[in-house]
């Protein structure tokens, strides 16, 4: 089917016969490329082309004003604001730019639509003093007031701000668009025998309006609409804008409407995609480019992003079979890589200022800007750094690393010195050296042998961006602070694109649904059909509240919805094959509801308005692996076996027993690997870095009483010295400067208060007439244990916490700071003592009595033993012991045969390490 510019090229060409003459005027520049070549093709003979521009070059051709860019704009407006407003009583730039943003907007509406911005704005203002009318005395308040005010001062803000701008011919897109259509017939006369073709428009502002009626008027132009009978058949809202013109414009009293044709239902197929999230739809998408380049080649295909965001998946999801893309369409600097780089900057400065401190960063920043990408790959031929800055974290606990530190941490690498300098130091100076700080830091990276081409893109684009932000601040000075610059550097990013290149006539096209309008494509794929993409959502971002904006008939997201609908349905006109992608997961929220589009589309079939457009439903969903999930198991290899017996030599303790019982592939990780858990900084205290502060101020307190019988003056004498032995142990474990405030304060006075609980029982004890001596504390014992079908010993080791004797019976303690109940001390049958993690705390009791008894004197070995576990979370049970009973000789031997059972299993390499369900350490 011919292609709406092909028409609209044949037509003209048939009518004019001077193309010198002609101005081909279009909704974008994208358009104009395609319309060359349908020019270029259609011309016969030597001849110049005729013009080509988009309508918003025109535009400010016509006004002669240069159209300022958002941030451009903001900073002129804020120097009219604080011209207009009272000394005192002026925004700071960061709050001003949060809500000026937002009125330029509503300026920029105003005066492309030709209002009256003096009335609107006085009846804006009047409705928000209404709003606040109350019948009540003294019921104003400073906040009402200011708010007020505010709506009060939009008019004056507007007008001081038009007539700065007008003075230095330049402006707003609004204030550009009203002055051409004021200056309209003066451009004309400049340009007497120029013929102008308005071609693919929809949506036009008044402004707009005004300037093509006229043109029409003069006879000076034409205008061809791609509108489709479909829109009035199906009362669709595309047809809105088209409607409109019709009944309102005089031009259309004497001339027909160029061109409403019937387009869309002709033979075509749509296909509907149901897939769920993302990803699944550009997968699936990247499967249909491949299938139509093997059956219909792509060239004349367009894929259509919805979501722009996922631009860089679908350049991943590419076929390698297609030869050539051209992406039409920018990717939000935001979104690239480096743009989290300066994000860690600013935030670890911000930071430094919000904590107020003035030479030290705090850790999480530092890591966030060392572990960049962009900066790993300086720093990762320094063999040592890595290390260092580990230390520092884990060893040192450093919760905030000085300047000092991180340049200790470069050691003496000039590269990494300079970096530091760079980064780190002297960021406590003017706007201006803030800004060079950042354009230091592109220099130096530029520099850097890991370049490439898209690196050094990114780079150039940022580079541009604190070049822009030096000339503005040097023109008006209003960047004074770090904040500042951040929420400018920010407004900026939001607007900044990075663009493609590549060729625009060739291959597969990739855009977003504007730069699609007035090109036509065979094949079409559409993603993210689905409400808050296609169209975007209603939201009102503006000063201006609807019911205000419906009365004085303004532009709402109505307008915009119909706009999308508009663009959407026009790819449906000469295209063959349609595919639509939408996610079909609904959350609660509501988002996943399928586009109001695909129930237009399903509603026209079923009554009957699109007979020749077939439409095809499908639910593609991932493929799911039909097998059960299948447990890890190693198999124990030569090297496996080799490690095992290093560790027999070393020795088991009964932790390491207990991660085999609870899971034979932690145990292989940890005991067998080596591979420790992942480590972070602690910033409030860990349970284990608490249970040793606990662990070391009991043996310290009571070190001096070894061989020795307690008694009511000792613990007394305990209790004053327990304060200051908790602060020691902290200071050795963790830090004393991070336990004065916060959770690490009320883990302190837990700690105080755990300490003090267990000497308050040792006095109860006391006084119920309990003698009690300390006979060890923190004894590591070992054995050489030989078990019975292994041909060599494993050793066995612990660290027992306290051993004393209470009433003449021997007593093992092993201290837990976590809750620990009687019942986890129990066990009836033998078996389950090494196969269930609810009995490794029986299991570790039992290790050190067998310990203790192999390793003390016969007549030790003759006296009763007890070994148990006090909780200090559950001290009311006071010390439990293994099955509330003494540790016989026969229970011994009952935990030496499950020992031997379990040390069996470990060592018989036909057994793997099977994971067990539920694993309990994450690597």
């Amino acid at each position: 089917m011919q292609s709406f510019l092909s028409k609209v090229v044949y037509e003209v060409l048939q009518s004019e016969t001077r193309p010198e003459e002609i101005t081909f005027v279009l909704p974008n520049k994208r358009s104009g490329l395609f319309l060359k070549n349908h020019l270029k093709t259609a011309l016969k003979g030597n001849t110049f082309l005729p013009r080509i521009i988009s309508i918003e070059d025109l535009v400010k051709e016509i006004s002669g004003f240069e159209l300022l860019d958002n941030v451009s704009l903001l900073f002129e407006f804020y120097a009219v604001y604080k011209t207009c407003s009272p000394k005192g009583k002026t925004d700071r730039f960061e709050d001003f730019s949060k809500w000026a943003s937002i009125l330029l907007q509503d300026f920029n509406d105003i005066d492309s639509n030709l209002f009256d911005a003096d009335d609107l704005l006085d009846y804006l203002h009047d409705s928000k003093r209404i709003e606040q009318w109350n019948l009540k005395e003294n019921s104003r308040t400073e906040l009402i007031d200011n708010y007020l005010s505010f709506f009060e001062n939009i008019k004056t803000y507007h007008q001081f701000l038009w007539k700065h701008l007008c003075s230095k011919k330049m402006g707003y897109q609004g204030l550009v668009y009203r002055i051409a259509s004021e200056r309209i017939q003066e451009y004309l006369s400049a340009k007497p025998r120029e013929k102008f073709i308005f071609a693919g428009f929809n949506a036009l502002n008044k402004s707009e309006e005004k300037i093509i009626q006229k043109l029409l008027f003069l006879k000076r132009a034409d205008i061809y609409w791609d509108d489709d009978v479909f829109y009035n058949n199906s009362n669709n809202q595309s047809q809105q804008f088209f409607k409109k013109y019709k009944r309102e414009w005089p031009h259309y009293i004497n001339h027909d409407f160029k061109w409403q044709a019937s387009c869309i239902n002709r033979k075509k197929t749509i296909y509907l995609y149901g897939l769920p999230k993302n990803i699944s739809q550009i997968k699936h998408a990247g499967t249909l480019i491949k299938e139509l380049h093997l059956n219909h080649g792509i060239e004349d295909t367009a894929v259509i992003l919805g979501n722009e965001k996922l631009l860089p998946s679908l350049l991943n999801s590419i076929p390698e079979e297609i030869p050539k893309a051209n992406i039409t369409m920018g990717y939000e600097l935001q979104n690239v890589a480096l743009s989290s780089l300066f994000e860690s900057i600013f935030k670890l400065h911000l930071n430094r200022s919000r904590w107020k401190k003035e030479n030290a960063f705090y850790h999480k920043d530092v890591s966030a800007v060392i572990n960049d990408p962009f900066f790993q790959v300086l720093w990762i031929n320094h063999n040592e750094f890595a290390k260092n800055f580990k230390n520092l974290l884990f060893q040192d606990r450093a919760i905030f690393i000085t300047e000092q530190e991180l340049l200790d941490l470069a050691n003496g690498s000039r590269e990494l010195t300079e970096l530091f300098h760079i980064v780190f130091l002297d960021w406590d100076s003017s706007a201006e050296a803030l800004i060079d700080k950042f354009g230091a830091l592109i220099e130096f990276l530029r520099a850097t042998e890991t370049q490439n081409n898209l690196y050094q893109e990114y780079l150039y684009r940022f580079h541009n961006i604190f070049l822009q932000l030096s000339n503005l601040n040097r023109d008006f000075g209003f960047i004074d602070n770090l904040n500042t610059l951040y929420q400018i550097f920010h407004q900026i990013l939001k607007t900044e694109k990075l663009s493609f290149q590549g060729e625009p006539l060739e291959g597969l096209q990739i855009m977003g649904l504007l730069e699609s309008r007035v090109l036509d494509f065979k094949h079409v794929i559409i993603t993210s059909v689905n409400e808050g993409f296609l169209p975007a959502g209603g939201s009102n971002n503006s000063f201006i509240p609807l019911d205000i904006k419906t009365e004085k008939k303004m532009p709402t997201f109505f307008d915009r919805d119909a706009i999308f609908s508009y663009h959407f349905f026009r790819l449906f006109h000469r295209a063959e094959h349609i595919h639509l992608l939408y996610n079909n997961i609904t959350d609660d929220f509501g988002s996943g509801e399928p586009s109001r589009f695909i129930r237009q589309l399903e509603a026209a079939k079923e009554l009957g308005q699109l007979e020749h457009v077939d439409i095809i439903k499908k639910i593609i969903s991932p493929r799911l692996n039909p097998l059960p999930l299948v447990l890890n198991s190693i198999e124990k290899t030569e090297d496996v076996l080799l490690r095992l017996l290093n560790l027999a030599s070393k020795g088991f303790s009964p932790s390491s027993l207990g991660n085999y019982i609870r899971n034979p592939l932690d145990f292989y990780k940890r005991s067998v690997l080596g591979i420790e858990e992942f480590e972070e900084v602690e910033e409030t205290i860990a349970s284990k870095t608490f249970g040793t502060v606990i662990h070391d101020s009991l043996e310290q307190l009571y070190l001096p009483l070894k061989g020795k019988f307690l008694n009511k003056s000792i613990i007394t004498d305990l209790k004053s010295k327990m304060t200051d032995e908790v602060i020691r142990q902290f200071r050795k474990s963790y830090s004393v400067k991070s336990i004065r405030t916060g959770k690490n304060y009320l883990s302190f006075e837990i700690a105080k208060q755990f300490i003090l609980n267990y000497l308050n029982h040792e006095l109860s004890e006391l006084e119920r007439g309990k003698k009690i001596k300390i006979l060890g504390l923190e004894e590591s014992l070992t054995v050489s244990h030989q078990v019975k079908g292994l041909d060599f010993p494993v050793r066995i080791k612990g660290k027992i916490d306290r051993i004393d004797e209470v009433d003449g019976v021997m007593r093992i303690l092993d201290y837990k700071t976590g809750k620990v109940g009687p019942s986890q001390l129990k066990i009836t049958d033998w078996n389950l003592l090494t196969t269930e993690e609810k009995y490794t705390k029986s299991f570790q009791v039992l290790t050190y009595a067998y310990l203790y008894q192999i390793n003390h004197p016969k007549e030790d070995r003759e006296r009763s033993l007890e070994s148990g576990i006090v909780s200090f979370k559950n001290l009311k049970y006071g010390f439990m012991k293994f099955n509330n009973d003494l540790v016989t000789d026969e229970t011994l031997k009952s935990y030496i045969n499950e020992l031997d059972h379990l040390l069996l299993e470990i060592f018989d390499e036909t057994i793997p390490f099977r994971e067990k369900e539920l694993p309990v350490f994450s690597f």
